[in-house]
């Protein structure tokens, strides 16, 4: 079984939300997950013969996903998020 190679990890924002992107090697394929790193809800993932072509693609999706998301405050009186 191929040993993952090249692991990078980074935060970042995208499209205002607060993503992190993983990216490795597995054999001859780059594999790029990005989760919303608040509240964590969901994972895009893409392959690709390059890093570049698999964060490319994971990008473009996870963008797209992300601006189609409305940010809203809580309801009145919601105590269980900080700051409301």
């Amino acid at each position: 079984m191929p040993k993952a190679e090249e692991y990078s990890e980074r935060a970042t924002q995208l499209a205002g939300w607060p993503v992190r992107i993983v990216t490795y090697r597995l054999g001859t394929t780059y594999r790029t997950t990005i989760d919303n790193t608040d509240p964590g809800a969901w994972v895009v993932k893409a392959e690709g013969a390059s890093r570049q072509e698999a964060e490319a693609k994971a990008l473009k999706e996870a963008e797209a996903l992300l601006e189609k998301v409305k940010k809203q405050k809580p309801p009145t009186g919601c105590t269980s998020v900080p700051g409301f």
